[in-house]
């Protein structure tokens, strides 16, 4: 018959299972080692947590990721070419996968001086009212 003394409890089943549950639910590392210190056997420190449930920590994300993966690469390889989201899982896969950034072009004019532009300014602002130079006698 071996004691172990208090530091050195070793692997317990129970406290992984419920690390592979929190884990599977999306819940931070501190707040599963919070809620394992319940048991009678928790490990004290995350050095020790780390120690004996680093799988159970990542395991579950790791087949989540892989699952998530897989239905994004096949709806980009084999989906409606006509829905959005095939075009958004080609393009986070063409992003995250193949290192694509999309570019944006972006255009600038001259309009001409600053009365110019102000003017420029004012008359777009008049058009969208519905008012024409013809409305303004001033001008002719």
């Amino acid at each position: 018959m071996s004691k172990h003394h208090p530091d050195t409890l070793g692997y317990n089943s129970e406290i992984g299972k419920r690390v592979r549950e929190l884990s599977a639910g999306g819940i931070t590392v501190a707040d599963i080692f919070a809620d394992i210190q319940s048991y009678a056997s928790a490990p004290g420190s995350y050095t020790t947590f780390y120690k004996y449930y680093r799988d159970d920590l990542h395991a579950p994300k790791t087949e989540i990721s892989r699952q998530i993966g897989n239905r994004i690469a096949n709806q980009a390889l084999d989906g409606d070419p006509t829905e959005p989201v095939t075009f958004k899982s080609q393009e986070l896969w063409m992003r995250t996968q193949a290192g694509w950034t999309p570019k944006t072009v972006e255009e600038t004019r001259e309009v001409g001086s600053d009365a110019e532009e102000e003017e420029s300014a004012v008359d777009a602002l008049l058009s969208l009212l519905g008012k024409t130079d013809e409305d303004n006698p001033e001008e002719d």
